[in-house]
């Protein structure tokens, strides 16, 4: 059976739809760049949104002092992916071990050249891709109308997925989906948030593995969730909408000045040539992504490669299935544009016991996501 045939058929089966009891089925949706990039081709993909062109950082007068400081040319320096993440890594290495430190270098400044640096990757976000602001008039995420044909299959296709649980009864029923994501941007949220009845939010239903004190400038109007009427929404690599709020967060998808953006960037983790993810928001999100990945029946991984220099988010993956025995009841779908044998191979350097009979089920789809969406969503009807 084909990935999309296997699909549709599991959607049917867990459904709660047409039958007396349904037993709540957990499917998490695991989201690389390629998943926006299938919504727009305008969303950066790899590495790219980490190459600065000397116009797009030379204003940035601290990093400049401190790449002078290291011995760069800094005259008409093209910031590469590569170089990018030895600065940070250097960033990360300097504020962890205090003695070797240059003799002008300290905690302060360290924090300072970081927050240029976040400020700089937000500031190419925008000028590169669309951010679903929040729409004080409609008060939802503003998602670009009309939609393009393969994001009216993305988005029908989430649609028609949310219909199949229900807790109207109080108790969790059917085929309910949550979502990892790796991505800074807003893309799957305004997509939940539209899948929403116009007059209501998809904050009262979604899960941030952290709770907020805000939402775009108003109460969060769900402080405690109930577990029969909600999904997760875990964004393992920060968001551009995720903000430090005294000792806690705000989750704040409106359009930001410049200045308030440096006073207070966005909690991202910037790419390193050694992640640290011991900042508290990444420290808090860890153990509820595992939970999750505990508690998920079918795994879906859209657009993410599974690069080797994600040593630790493939570690958490690895929880979805972490012994043969553990996966022999789970299946993963894998939805990229790598060919099936790489895809399959991918996988198996995370799960040994992929296809093995007893362990692991993978079923790849070579192709955009749109296309895979649209012939899933065909087949369900």
């Amino acid at each position: 059976m084909n990935s999309v045939e296997a699909f549709s058929t599991l959607v049917k089966e867990k459904s709660y739809k047409g039958k007396p009891k349904a037993p709540l089925f957990n499917i998490t949706f695991f989201l690389g760049a390629g998943f926006s990039k299938s919504w727009d081709e305008a969303f950066p993909a790899g590495d790219q949104l980490f190459e600065l062109q000397p116009k797009e950082w030379e204003k940035c007068e601290v990093l400049e002092e401190f790449l002078a400081l290291n011995n760069y040319q800094t005259v008409n320096l093209t910031i590469s992916s590569g170089l990018f993440k030895d600065i940070v890594y250097q960033l990360g290495m300097l504020k962890k071990y205090p003695s070797i430190r240059p003799r002008y270098i300290d905690e302060q400044n360290i924090a300072i050249v970081e927050t240029e640096l976040r400020n700089l990757i937000y500031e190419k976000f925008k000028a590169t891709a669309p951010l679903y602001y929040f729409d004080p008039h409609t008060e939802k995420l503003k998602l670009e109308s009309p939609f393009t044909d393969e994001q009216k299959n993305i988005f029908d296709f989430f649609s028609r997925i949310f219909e199949e649980s229900d807790g109207s009864g109080g108790v969790s029923e059917g085929l309910r989906t949550h979502f990892i994501t790796t991505n800074y941007d807003f893309t799957i949220d305004a997509i939940l948030d539209g899948c929403t009845a116009p007059d209501d939010t998809f904050n009262l239903y979604t899960y941030r593995g952290i709770t907020s004190k805000s939402i775009s400038g108003s109460d969060n109007p769900t402080i405690v969730h109930n577990h029969w009427l909600v999904r997760n929404l875990l964004k393992i690599n920060g968001g551009f909408e995720i903000f430090k709020c005294g000792d806690g967060y705000e989750v704040d998808y409106r359009k930001k000045p410049n200045s308030e953006i440096k006073a207070n960037p966005p909690q991202i983790m910037l790419p390193s040539r050694e992640q640290d993810y011991l900042q508290s928001y990444f420290q808090a999100i860890f153990p509820k992504a595992i939970r999750l990945l505990h508690e998920t029946s079918a795994l879906v991984i859209v657009g993410y490669s599974l690069p080797e220099e994600d040593a630790l988010i493939r570690l958490i993956l690895k929880q979805f299935a972490e012994d043969r025995t553990d996966g022999a009841e789970k299946l993963v779908f894998y939805v990229d544009l790598l060919d099936d044998s790489t895809q399959i191979n991918r996988i198996n350097e995370v799960f040994p016991h992929v296809n093995t009979g007893d362990g692991l089920k993978v079923i790849p789809f070579s192709g955009k996501f749109a296309t895979w969406a649209k012939m899933v969503a065909e087949k369900m009807i």
